[in-house]
């Protein structure tokens, strides 16, 4: 069985050492998943399975323009990949985004990320713009942004 639900502090050990494997920093990875709790509050999400954190999710909205929000995270274990949790996650966030009024959701994927391009289509995400060097050279990404539905119910 598998939960999403907000992050808390306990949080914090398990998520930090998720990011370090993505990273390659744990430095910067506790830094980063210390930051995120402070700033981004109700729109960063875990995943919890048998117990254990099965992956995490961090948006933000943006400060200057309220009605936009960024997912800045989505990771998922490698034994729990491919069953749904990455998108219950973005599922997670983007409503939450919606009921904060967010009228466009954005984010940055690796044109090679051959795994998480599929969610992202998947969810409505369409292609924005490349980016060459987006984080630094060689670093490319794909800006993929979604238009959030806002008729009345």
């Amino acid at each position: 069985m598998v939960t999403i639900r907000r992050f808390e502090a306990g949080d914090f050990e398990a998520v930090s050492r998720m990011e370090e494997r993505s990273s390659g920093s744990i430095g910067g990875a506790y830094v980063f998943i210390r930051q995120m709790q402070a700033i981004t509050g109700d729109t960063f999400f875990v995943a919890v399975a048998d117990g254990e954190i099965a992956g995490y999710t961090i948006g933000s909205i943006i400060g200057s323009s309220p009605k936009m929000g960024w997912v800045l995270r989505l990771q998922v274990t490698d034994q729990h990949k491919r069953n749904g949790i990455g998108r219950r996650l973005m599922d997670e966030l983007v409503a939450a985004f919606g009921e904060r009024g967010v009228v466009q959701v954005l984010l940055s994927v690796s044109p090679d990320n051959h795994a998480a391009l599929p969610l992202y289509h998947s969810l409505g995400f369409i292609e924005d713009s490349f980016e060459p060097d987006y984080f630094g050279p060689g670093a490319d990404r794909l800006i993929l942004s979604k238009r959030m539905d806002t008729s009345p119910d």
